[in-house]
């Protein structure tokens, strides 16, 4: 069995072999150094203040107090 017609491509997909590929430069400016420092330091500090919580709640404590009736 032969095809009567010749192979057409339908679809938009073109093989990995047949691919072409290149490289644009992007300039963008310089980051804000001062405000990404500050980003750092808030976030760090949040978790900081987080794993502290945590730990507090999962603490054993030192002595335990009777319980307290009214």
């Amino acid at each position: 069995m032969s095809r009567r017609k010749r192979y057409e491509r339908r679809t938009g997909y073109v093989p990995y072999a047949e691919r072409r590929f290149y490289v644009d430069a992007v300039h963008r400016s310089e980051p804000d150094l001062g405000v990404l420092t500050e980003l750092f330091i808030r976030l760090a500090l949040e978790r900081v203040a987080e794993a502290r919580e945590q730990r507090t709640r999962r603490a054993i404590p030192s002595s335990l107090k009777p319980p307290s009736h009214q």
